[in-house]
């Protein structure tokens, strides 16, 4: 039962999560009472509420969360505004929490920080970030008829055909030898959520742009010998396609790797980035599932010798700060981009503009 609630949990988002936590929290709590939204006005930041204890409850469900702890942020303010002003009359606001479908992997620290902010501007008792991993608790905490009450009042029956592409990120080898060829490893990791077996056919990478960070250094290109599984070009609305054979069996789970490699002359100790989007085609009949754009990192494929020269080019600082600040931005709007090369850009940013 505890994978059939985890599974749940995964899938629900927006509102289902929220009527979840309502359906667990009554059985739980009878002094519990949900709050439905009405009409324009909606809940007034109350999804939930002890009125004896002054004990108020938000919930905040996105399909993603890594990408959207801005998002979370404002949610959380704005709506305890929303609540003190409207509740506080009607029931004193002593205990809040913020309750979150991180989907079992935790939130930003940001987040506990800002909860905590809020707790010491308002005086409450308590301000908790609630988690599904607490959910969960609450609900094997209930009777056995109680449990199977609320996984069956949400189970629904599986579309036959419904593949979904979870995550798309660079993968980082730790322990790649230093004289190891050095190709860009990328992960597609596919659920499929139907009743039937999805016969993935063919992998897509389109180029959406292309940027490339400079080190001011002179390269003697040194050929290495590699086979790379698909070739990315740099062009804008290029398209480059892999014929693939790949079953993914009904409510599971699998990963998909690829080798990326480029033919375009980057600067071997700068940054050639790429923005992609990858769909996925599967069976017949079915419309392709792709996923967020990402942006990666693409090694050229040679290593080189190189003399350092001390100093920056007025053009490089131009270049790289340029693209620090467009990449940056796209990554605020939601488009992945890994940890390394946003430190990178971020420390381009603190670069003068002119020497």
């Amino acid at each position: 039962m505890r994978t059939a609630f985890r599974l749940l949990v995964h899938e629900s988002e927006g509102q289902k999560y929220e009527d979840l936590f309502v359906k667990i929290m009554s059985y739980s709590d009878p002094e519990f009472k949900p709050v439905k939204a009405y009409g324009n006005i909606g809940d007034r930041g109350n999804d939930g509420w002890v009125a004896n204890n002054g004990r108020y409850y938000q919930s905040y469900a996105p399909e993603t969360l890594t990408n959207n702890t801005k998002n979370a942020l404002k949610k959380l303010n704005d709506d305890f505004e929303k609540l003190k002003s409207f509740w506080e009359p009607i029931s004193s606001v002593r205990e809040f929490y913020f309750v979150i479908n991180d989907k079992f992997k935790g939130i930003s620290p940001h987040i506990y920080e800002a909860v905590d902010q809020l707790k010491s501007m308002h005086s409450l008792d308590v301000a908790e970030v609630f988690l599904a991993s607490q959910l969960e608790s609450k609900l094997f905490l209930l009777s056995n008829d109680q449990i199977k009450q609320v996984l069956n009042s949400f189970e629904s029956t599986p579309p036959a055909h419904n593949l979904k592409v979870v995550d798309f990120y660079e993968v980082q080898d730790d322990d790649q030898d230093d004289g190891a060829e050095a190709a860009t490893e990328v992960e597609l990791k596919l659920r499929n959520a139907g009743s039937e077996v999805a016969f993935v056919k063919e992998v897509s990478f389109s180029t959406v742009k292309h940027w490339q960070l400079l080190t001011d250094r002179h390269h003697r290109a040194v050929d290495v010998s590699a086979t790379y599984d698909i070739t990315i070009s740099e062009k804008s609305g290029s398209l480059a396609t892999k014929k693939v054979h790949h079953e993914v069996k009904p409510q599971e789970t699998d990963r998909i790797r690829f080798k990326l490699h480029s033919t375009f002359s980057a600067d071997p100790d700068g940054l050639s980035l790429y923005l992609i989007q990858v769909n996925v085609q599967y069976n017949e009949d079915a419309a392709p599932v792709s996923f967020r754009q990402t942006v990666v990192n693409i090694r050229p494929q040679q290593v080189s010798e190189a003399s350092y020269f001390g100093g920056y080019s007025n053009k490089t600082l131009k270049n790289n700060k340029s693209l620090a600040r467009e990449i940056l931005k796209l990554h605020s709007d939601g488009v992945g981009v890994e940890d390394y090369v946003i430190e990178v850009l971020e420390s381009w940013m603190l670069a003068p503009d002119t020497l």
